[in-house]
């Protein structure tokens, strides 16, 4: 049985940037919902909000005081049922955040745990008596500092591994767990279609409280192999508590961002048999997760051979029955169209990856900007938002503003990122990017040969293609840097995706004649001949196999 996230499409917002509906410079739920249309005509099936519930905004947002209500900066609950109720009506699904490895230290339940060793509330969090220093070297990686944080009132110091305004659960304690699932029994019931579960594999922290070994990378893992602050095997028990109640409310989705780039990692969290030695769960038959994020794509050098090697990896790794799934961009990592600029060939190189996302085996995840090619400029220093940004300044790799830029909409007065211009009262929480004038959705509509156009075509091929959204997939030696693949279901024709990476011709044999469906710089209906065949830099192509015998 097939189910409608293996088939969808996702698109990433990030609130605060979207679309401001009131003018105060912060994107909000009711900025969503009227571009709810823009978002029908791209043709995304599901939309995954970052978090807007109440929130010290100490980490904008990924701090939660309230998890059963929108933040005022947002809107309120009938704006996001207002949102929802939209959504369906176009056939559009929304999944939240939910950031349930910590709370705001504004919480609360933390306030009342801090308060007293006494406190009903004290054993949902994690502690450890305050001799004067820390009692291993976790690190709060957003300060740079020790993890765990003095709490005078009851002599102990708490954990907080990305700021102290996020003190950490204990997942061990069973109150807190039930407190937890009874927050996601109470926003199926109104109406959303799942959860993105923020840092999920950081659930369990190691018991014992050893520390990590030391590690030469920087980035992402702070000069430490994280193998006790996180990724512990009680988080499977978890994902199967999880699992049932996202089951029990009917055709919910459950995808989770796993610490690390390894794949394994992310599929030992799906709960199927695997064959690496590791307890997994992914997929629809599983036991534990439905997806969970492989971010390696986010992390590879442009190149066909890189990126053919990363999609191997992941489908080897996957257990038997799971389904996997791809991201170029998100809300933590610079833009792939910024990380693979390359002057002039900037833009084909995007449609490139861009095909190459919408036409692979697995749900993409396109983060919301992408499909104008929103880049990511360097932001003053007094412009600086992030926490990490500003700690880490001026390493511009590690903070994560610039691609958290307002959303580029049009060429008026700050990208039309205020849908009411008569009402704008406050500059943009964020800088626009200088590249908005001619760099918008608004520009691209008209354009058959925008990048938005090309994604649109995608998207709209990917549906009505079987083979892309559910055939197998087999890998084709053509160039080395050509990623050349077919798709194919049991009883039909098979397609074939060409894409040059290169930015210079290169020529490839067919094994037989092809149909162009789409293609960057060749017309729908196009015969690609048996033979060699030339293909233009950074060129394009998905075909239909003409000869459907081998």
């Amino acid at each position: 049985m097939r189910h409608w996230w293996e088939d969808a499409v996702f698109y990433q917002i990030y609130p605060r940037s979207f679309a401001d509906s009131n003018g105060d410079g912060i994107g909000d739920l009711a900025g969503i919902r009227g571009k709810l249309g823009y978002l029908r005509d791209l043709g995304v099936d599901a939309l995954w909000i970052s978090p807007f519930f109440k929130s010290p905004m100490k980490d904008f947002g990924y701090d939660v005081s309230d998890y059963r209500d929108v933040d005022p900066m947002f809107g309120a609950l009938d704006d996001l049922r207002d949102l929802l109720g939209g959504a369906k009506a176009l056939g559009i699904r929304i999944v939240l955040d939910l950031v349930a490895n910590h709370s705001s230290d504004e919480h609360p339940w933390f306030l009342e745990a801090r308060s007293s060793t006494e406190a009903p509330k004290h054993g949902w969090y994690l502690w450890v008596p305050d001799k004067g220093r820390p009692p291993n070297n976790w690190k709060a990686i957003f300060e740079l500092g020790t993890a765990w944080h003095p709490n005078p009132a009851t002599g102990e110091r708490y954990l907080g591994t990305f700021t102290r305004h996020q003190p950490e659960y204990d997942w061990r304690n069973a109150d807190l767990r039930e407190a937890i699932y009874d927050v996601m029994r109470y926003w199926y019931g109104l109406g959303v279609d799942g959860f993105r579960l923020d840092v999920a594999t950081a659930y369990f922290k190691d018991a014992q409280l050893r520390s990590n070994p030391l590690s030469l990378k920087a980035n992402p893992d702070f000069f430490q192999k994280h193998i006790y602050d996180r990724n512990q095997p009680e988080v499977h028990e978890v994902f199967r508590v999880m699992r049932k109640l996202a089951d029990d409310a009917g055709e919910r989705v459950l995808i989770g961002e796993t610490h690390g780039q390894d794949p394994a990692l992310a599929a030992s969290c799906l709960g199927l048999a695997s064959g690496h030695g590791v307890a997994s769960g992914h997929g629809g038959s599983g036991e534990e997760l439905h997806m969970a994020f492989n971010f390696d794509f986010l992390h590879r050098p442009w190149g066909a051979r890189s990126f053919r090697e990363s999609a191997e990896r992941w489908y080897a790794a996957l257990p038997e029955g799971a389904w996997p799934n791809f991201t170029l961009s998100n809300h933590d990592q610079p833009r792939h169209f910024w990380r693979y600029r390359a002057g002039a060939w900037t833009e084909a190189r995007a449609k490139v990856a861009a095909a190459m996302l919408l036409t692979i085996r697995g749900t993409p995840f396109l983060y919301y900007g992408e499909e104008i090619g929103m880049t990511c400029e360097r932001i003053p220093r007094a412009a600086l938002r992030d926490p990490l940004g500003i700690a880490t300044w001026p390493l511009r790799s590690l903070g994560r503003d610039s691609e958290r830029t307002p959303m580029q909409w049009d060429s008026s007065v700050n990208a039309g990122f205020s849908l009411d211009p008569s009402k704008v009262s406050a500059e943009p929480w964020l800088p626009v990017n200088s590249d908005y004038a001619s760099r918008n959705a608004a520009a691209q509509e008209g354009d058959p040969g925008s990048l938005l156009s090309w994604y649109k075509a995608l998207i709209a091929l990917r549906r009505s293609r079987p083979e892309l959204r559910e055939g197998a997939i087999r890998f084709l030696d053509l160039d080395v840097e050509v990623l050349a693949y077919e798709r194919a279901v049991a009883s039909g024709p098979r397609l074939l995706v060409l894409l040059n990476f290169a930015s210079r011709r290169k020529k490839v044999e067919l094994a037989g004649l092809a149909r162009v469906l789409l293609g960057s710089a060749r017309a729908e209906g196009a015969v690609l001949q048996a033979g060699s065949l030339e293909l233009g830099p950074c060129e394009a192509i998905v075909a239909e196999i003409a000869d459907n015998h081998g």
